[in-house]
């Protein structure tokens, strides 16, 4: 949006004109021009004090200025021009020529079309800064760029699921679930709102409602991969906590405590990863070895004999980023059953904490050891997507884990068998 020449001379042959004050004001804060967006929007509401755009402007300035000039902010504003009386009556009396971009009609009724044009162009505005905050993964700025978009239109299904997909980055669940309630209210056959509502389930550990959403989710569009995924996720999350209901009531049993794992893309309008891994609690279990791990100063690893518990473990470890413990899971576990305890199950935040273990506390012990588990993992199912989702210093983590090894004199590798395995993970 440009405050161009015209909008310029307009103001010059009325100085008080609604719509070009309205223009420019919204042209100069985009420009971050915000001294000068506040005093025309200060300007707006002497002329009409109810357009609910400038007074919404007016409180998002304000705030701004505060933050960027301190306490005297007003000091540095320039004077704010009084408005004639007559110049209100004078803005919106029926007999005003109507000039052809103000859209009005014979009648004289042209104030609401005058401001709907412009809430909607302030509307496009908002919805793709709040965007661009998700792609830069600030949640809580894009939160608020929908919000104020709601203000202006609360009829666009897309930016309750975006919102949604901001709460749910935020572990903010509830309102996650209510903003994909209001958009299926709008479209019954969203598919976004109904995966995002089974994702703000899960956090809420009501499985049951998350599957039938990612059920309805599946109806609407077989091919939605994630969607699958999460199901079979979702359903073993289920089964665990039906199961220790029962061991409960019944002869106590080890175990430990669960964290689910999400990892994926960011952009507003993708349905993988929606959920941040940071915030998801635990499972509530009966007694374990691992202790709470809130309390536990240490978890005690001992070699799992199957996929499931070695998921247990992993996800164990994973929720206190402990890189030692999972040192010592790996020095314990032969690599070549890697793939096979890994299941379907490699995530983002599982793939690094290996990656790290290895690098940080192994490489120094048995560089052997090391190259077998990079070997190893490399033939895991989901391998070849976890290389696609990390990011470009995840990389380079793993790029000095392999200079590592190579600088690292063994007869059981070579340095051509890491040039070779350095290809498998695309360095």
């Amino acid at each position: 949006m440009i405050c161009n020449i015209f909008v310029f001379r307009a103001l010059e042959l009325h100085p008080f004109s609604m719509k070009p004050l309205l223009r420019r004001a919204m042209a100069y804060e985009t420009l971050e021009q915000y001294g000068k967006a506040y005093v025309d929007y200060k300007t707006v509401l002497q002329i009409d004090c109810g357009i609910q755009l400038a007074n919404d402007s007016i409180n998002r300035i304000t705030r701004i200025l505060m933050e960027l000039d301190g306490p005297n902010w007003r000091e540095k504003l320039s004077p704010i021009p009084a408005v004639p009386t007559s110049e209100p009556l004078r803005a919106w009396h029926p007999a005003t020529p109507m000039t052809p971009d103000q859209g009005g009609d014979p009648s004289g009724h042209h104030s609401p079309s005058i401001t709907e044009a412009i809430e909607e162009k302030m509307f496009e505005v908002l919805k793709e800064e709040g965007n661009e905050y998700v792609k830069d993964k600030n949640y809580k700025d894009a939160l608020s760029k929908y919000s104020e978009c709601l203000k202006i239109n609360n009829k666009e299904c897309a930016i309750y699921t975006n919102r949604a997909l901001c709460y749910l980055k935020l572990c903010q669940f509830e309102e996650a679930k209510q903003d994909c309630d209001q958009a299926l209210q709008i479209d019954g056959d969203n598919v976004k709102a109904y995966y995002r509502r089974a994702q703000a389930h899960k956090g809420l550990k009501n499985y049951q409602k998350s599957l039938s959403d990612l059920n309805q989710v599946l109806l609407l569009d077989p091919n939605i991969v994630e969607a699958k995924m999460e199901l079979e996720e979702v359903t073993r999350l289920l089964n665990i906590k039906d199961n220790t209901a029962s061991f409960n009531k019944g002869k106590e049993r080890r175990k430990i405590e669960i964290q689910e794992v999400n990892e994926g893309n960011e952009e507003p309008e993708r349905t993988s990863g929606d959920i941040s891994t940071e915030c998801l609690a635990p499972e509530k279990g009966g007694g374990s070895s691992f202790g709470t791990l809130e309390h536990s100063e240490r978890l005690e690893i001992s070699m799992p004999t199957n996929a499931y518990e070695f998921g247990q473990v992993i996800n164990a470890i994973n929720t206190r980023k402990d890189e030692e413990a999972c040192a010592h899971l790996l020095a314990i576990t032969a690599p070549k059953d890697l793939p096979v305890l890994l299941s379907n199950k490699l995530e983002g935040d599982t793939f690094l904490l290996l990656v790290q273990s290895l690098k940080n506390h192994l490489i120094d012990k048995d560089p052997s050891l090391v190259y077998q588990h990079l070997l190893y993992l490399s033939k895991a199912e989901r391998f070849k997507m976890m290389l696609t989702l990390i990011s470009k210093s995840q990389k380079e983590q793993i790029q000095q884990l392999f200079d590592d090894l190579s600088a690292t004199p063994n007869h059981h590798f070579t340095l051509e068998d890491v040039q070779a395995l350095k290809s498998q993970y695309e360095l």
